[in-house]
């Protein structure tokens, strides 16, 4: 029995619309047989007591078998016979009814290991308030409202669901702030084009500069919005297009401020040229399979716009001295740290020589990047709190 089926039967039992009256019922037909109750039984294979059980709600874990007896035997649906006999049932048989459809959503939908362990659930919750925790943090009032206003949208017909548990708690987690952002501003490609080529000097002011560029791509109806990364999820960003505006959510994937930057402008790429084909799909996950060929192109969109190949040729050479360095980086109007982790990724990529970890005292804190940005956290009670707090942010003057 799917959910909804099951959600329809408790529904049910809360009601008195269209409940059957098994006794009367009962009586009937053995006014119409002709026959007396004890013989009815007896070629039902059913005990007295135990058909009595049945009807007055007394039987604790009712027979299967002898409810498919009855139910044939009366001529009524086996699921409508099954609502009646759990309307009698005592509060903690409904309870234990309705804990078991709350697992089975927590089980079907979450990683509840992984969220426990990330400390989103306590350890010893109980359905119940597992339950509580995913639809406060989501905003949601039922199960029923869960799953319409999520799954529907971003997993509809033809499309795929992710079999990662925690990558679609991301996706949704993204997808719900963007919905309560609701970024009021038209977006508008020209305009995008026009801003984009002046975002690189940003990355010099480590405190202000992504603040800075986030507010302007607002302006434009880009909504920017970060979130805690999740282990396994191995996703760097990601673009959405929600009522035929473009949302880009980052993470904090290998704590690296330049690796913030490089994906910022991949996913402004996906924007100016692979938006149908993203609002088509609902959105888009970077560091996902390059299902569609075009990841390499926003790569590549990104790097050239920092720093293409013919400036690493001339940085190399100087790369161990950290004024010419430094020299470089103002002169292309990019921070430090941004050629230094560029030349890390052409030399291994070209030469296949490693040098990870070799220029870390160069990257700055990246949470300094991000802290006038209020990214979502695992700890926060509601998106719906953070949402109306990075609207508030992003909209002040």
């Amino acid at each position: 029995m799917i959910n909804s089926d099951i959600d329809d039967l408790l529904k049910s039992i809360f009601s008195n619309d269209g409940r059957l009256d098994i006794r009367e019922m009962f009586d009937d037909k053995l006014e119409s047989y002709k026959i007396s109750k004890t013989k009815a039984l007896r070629l039902l294979k059913i005990d007295k007591d135990v058909f009595e059980q049945i009807i007055n709600g007394s039987a604790k874990q009712p027979n299967l078998i002898h409810i498919v007896k009855i139910a044939e035997f009366l001529g009524i649906p086996i699921n409508k016979f099954i609502e009646t006999v759990l309307s009698n049932q005592s509060p903690e048989n409904i309870r234990s009814i309705d804990n078991a459809r709350k697992a089975t959503f927590l089980l079907d939908n979450f990683d509840v290991k992984t969220l426990t362990k990330f400390g989103f659930f306590k350890i010893k919750d109980e359905p119940d308030k597992l339950v509580h925790k995913i639809l406060s943090f989501f905003g949601f009032n039922s199960i029923e409202d869960y799953q319409l206003e999520l799954n529907k949208p971003l997993y509809s017909s033809a499309k795929r669901n992710f079999s990662d548990k925690m990558k679609d708690f991301w996706v949704k987690s993204a997808y719900q702030t963007f919905k309560v952002i609701d970024n009021p501003n038209d977006y508008d490609r020209n305009r995008l084009k026009d801003l984009i080529i002046k975002i690189k000097p940003y990355s010099q002011d480590i405190k202000n500069g992504l603040f800075t560029v986030c507010k302007a791509l607002y302006n434009i109806g880009v909504t920017v919005v970060f979130q805690d990364y999740l282990a396994t999820t191995q996703v760097r960003g990601g673009t959405f297009i929600i009522n035929e505006k473009p949302c880009i959510v980052l993470t904090d994937f290998n704590k690296s401020y330049p690796t913030i930057w490089f994906t910022l402008l991949h996913e402004l790429h996906h924007v100016l040229f692979d938006f149908d084909l993203i609002k088509t799909n609902s959105f888009h996950l970077s560091g996902d399979a390059d299902l569609f060929l075009i990841e390499e192109k926003a790569d590549s969109f990104a790097r050239d716009f920092f720093m293409p190949k013919e400036k690493f040729i001339y940085i190399k050479n100087y790369i161990n001295n950290p004024y010419l360095v430094s020299k470089f980086a103002i002169e292309n109007e990019i921070h430090v740290s941004v050629v230094y982790s560029f030349f890390t990724w052409y030399q291994d990529n070209l030469y296949d020589k490693k040098y990870y970890g070799a220029f870390n005292k160069f990257y700055p804190d990246y949470k300094e990047a991000l802290s006038k940005l209020s990214p979502l956290s695992w700890n926060d009670e509601s998106i719906k709190l953070v949402g109306e707090r990075i609207k508030h942010i992003l909209e002040i003057n």
